[in-house]
C-alpha cells in the first residue's frame, strides 16, 4: 500500500509540475468541451492529434523556438514586444494554449484563438537598428515561425514516440499544420506541406539567416532553468539540452552549438528517453480528453503506449 501510494503521490508530482510550466496561463476562450460533435480543424483521425498527443512535442517545441532565432527579425520582433525574458512561465503558458487550443479545440474556439494571436501580430512591427523592417502579419515569417515548430515537433516524434507516425503520415501532418499558419495569415501557396517541401524551403532560407548577439542571449535565455519549483527547473534544463540536440547540423553550427565530441548527443538522447518515459507515465492529458469526449471518439492516453 505505501509503495502504490508513493507511485500515486510522485505521479501527481509530475502532473503538477508539467502543467504548473505549460498551462500557467491560457488565451480566452480556450475550452475543449464545446460544441458537442464538432471535430475542430483536424479531429481524432489527424495526424496533429496524435502527433500533439505527446509529450515528445514539448521537446520539439523548445527545438523549434531555439531554431526559430535564426530570423534575426524575427526574434528582434519578439524580444521588443514581448515579456518572455521577465516571464517566461506566462507566455510558455499562452504559446501552450494556443498550440492545444487550435489542435483539439472546436472550430469556433480554434477561430476565436487565431483571431486573437492575429490580433497580438498587429502590434509587433517596427524597423531593427540596421533599417530591416519586421511585421509578425508578414506572410514570410507567419511562415517562418509555423515551419520552424512543425519541423521540430516531427524530428522530436520520430526519435522519442513509442509509436511514431512513418512516411506519409509525417507529411500529413506537416499539412494539418500548415493549415494554422493559413488561419494566422500566410500565404497559402507559400507554405511547405511535405518533407521535401520543407528541405526545400530551408535551403532557400539559409542563406538569409543570421547570428548576432542578440539571437545568442535568446538562445542562452531557451537553453537556461525555468519554473516554479526545483523539479520544474530541472526538468527545464533537461528538455533544453534535448531540444537542443534535435536541431540540425547547419543549425547547430550556426549557434555554435555543434557538439565537439559524441558523448554530448549520447547523453541528450538518453536524458530524451528517460524523461519522455517520466513523463508519460505521470502526465494527464485532460484537454486531450476532453476533447475525445466531446467528439465521442475513443482514447488511449499517452502513458499507454
Amino acid at each position: 500500500m505505501r509503495c502504490k501510494h508513493a507511485l500515486m503521490t510522485l505521479r501527481d508530482a509530475i502532473d503538477k509540475s508539467y502543467w504548473s510550466l505549460l498551462a500557467s496561463a491560457h488565451l480566452p476562450g480556450e475550452q475543449y468541451t464545446e460544441p458537442v460533435g464538432d471535430p475542430g480543424y483536424f479531429g481524432p483521425g489527424s495526424a496533429i492529434w496524435y502527433v500533439h498527443g505527446d509529450v515528445s512535442g514539448v521537446l520539439g517545441g523548445v527545438s523549434g523556438l531555439l531554431l526559430g532565432t535564426l530570423n534575426e527579425p524575427v526574434t528582434h520582433g519578439t524580444n521588443r514586444h514581448s515579456d518572455y525574458l521577465q516571464d517566461p512561465i506566462r507566455r510558455l503558458g499562452f504559446t501552450a494554449s494556443f498550440v492545444m487550443g487550435v489542435t483539439y479545440g472546436s472550430t469556433p474556439v480554434a477561430d476565436k484563438l487565431c483571431a486573437t494571436v492575429r490580433a497580438m501580430h498587429k502590434r509587433v512591427q517596427g524597423t531593427m537598428p540596421d533599417g530591416r523592417p519586421y511585421s509578425a502579419t508578414r506572410s514570410e515569417d507567419i511562415i517562418w515561425t509555423g515551419v520552424t515548430q512543425a519541423y521540430s515537433a516531427l524530428r522530436a516524434h520520430v526519435r522519442y514516440h513509442p509509436r511514431p507516425l512513418r512516411g506519409k503520415d509525417l507529411d500529413r501532418y506537416l499539412a494539418d499544420y500548415a493549415v494554422i499558419n493559413e488561419r494566422l495569415g500566410a500565404d497559402p501557396a507559400r507554405i511547405p506541406r511535405t518533407r521535401e517541401e520543407v528541405r526545400e524551403y530551408f535551403a532557400m532560407m539559409r542563406p538569409r539567416l543570421t547570428v548576432s548577439e542578440e539571437t545568442l542571449e535568446a538562445v542562452r535565455f531557451l537553453r537556461g532553468a525555468y519554473g516554479n519549483d526545483p523539479a520544474a527547473r530541472v526538468g527545464s534544463q533537461i528538455i533544453s539540452r534535448v531540444a537542443t540536440d534535435l536541431l540540425p547540423p547547419w543549425a547547430k553550427r550556426l549557434l555554435g552549438l555543434h557538439p565537439r565530441t559524441p558523448v554530448g548527443p549520447l547523453a541528450a538522447r538518453a536524458a530524451g528517453i528517460a524523461i519522455t518515459r517520466v513523463l508519460r507515465s505521470g502526465v494527464r492529458w485532460r484537454p486531450i480528453e476532453e476533447a475525445h469526449a466531446r467528439v465521442g471518439a475513443p482514447y488511449t492516453p499517452p502513458t499507454a503506449l
